[in-house]
């Protein structure tokens, strides 16, 4: 990270923050019908995770995902952040991250986590592992949309309930490469994106200038 990035984030800790609910219910009950309940009332505040009683929230803003993080790395256009391997949703182990685009303030609110499945033959076998421990915790997909590239699936798998999603994703990008997404329906990133292009279009910049 170069100089003026590191004080534009240290600056940004001063912004004023929205308030965050961190209340969460675990353990889960035994009850099939209730558990589904309270595994969707937490995921609609935030990401649990189990194994250490820590709940981060949705909208946590970019700058205080610091005191989350197992690794971060700052590239050229883009924040990563490595959370580690936690249970989620009631008892799924997964690799857990954050990444936020540069252009994106610091006091921009994280709207999702994700985390890789792996690739080609095992990550698709862990897609497939994921889905029926999500099947079996929250019933059936709202949507599946699966097509054949070789041997291999690729295409999503989604649940959503009021304001959040959980997506399932295969893709072919040399290879299969398989990871999952868990966040907001409502993507405030996208929307700020989508205002900033507008602003440049409204002052003259062509859909050429944008893409260089």
């Amino acid at each position: 990270m170069n100089l003026l990035q590191l004080i534009r984030e240290l600056l940004s800790r001063f912004d004023k923050t929205e308030k965050l609910d961190k209340i969460f219910v675990f353990p889960y009950s035994t009850d099939k019908g209730t558990k589904q309940k309270q595994i969707w009332e937490n995921l609609q505040r935030g990401l649990l995770f189990e194994d250490k009683g820590v709940l981060i929230p949705w909208l946590t803003p970019f700058n205080q995902v610091d005191k989350y993080k197992e690794k971060r790395r700052d590239s050229g256009d883009r924040t990563e952040w490595y959370l580690g391997k936690h249970l989620i949703l009631d008892g799924y182990e997964g690799n857990i991250e954050v990444m936020r685009w540069i252009n994106l303030p610091w006091t921009n609110p994280v709207t999702a986590i994700r985390g890789d499945l792996g690739y080609d033959d095992e990550g698709m076998t862990n897609f497939y592992s994921l889905k029926k421990h999500l099947v079996t915790r929250l019933g059936e997909p709202n949507e599946t949309n699966i097509t054949q590239w070789g041997n291999l699936d690729l295409g999503t798998i989604k649940w959503h309930y009021d304001k959040v999603g959980i997506s399932l994703v295969g893709i072919e990008h040399f290879n299969g490469r398989y990871s999952f997404r868990i966040g907001l329906l409502r993507d405030r990133n996208k929307e700020y994106f989508d205002k900033m292009i507008a602003n440049m279009k409204a002052n003259g910049l062509t859909e050429e200038e944008l893409g260089k």
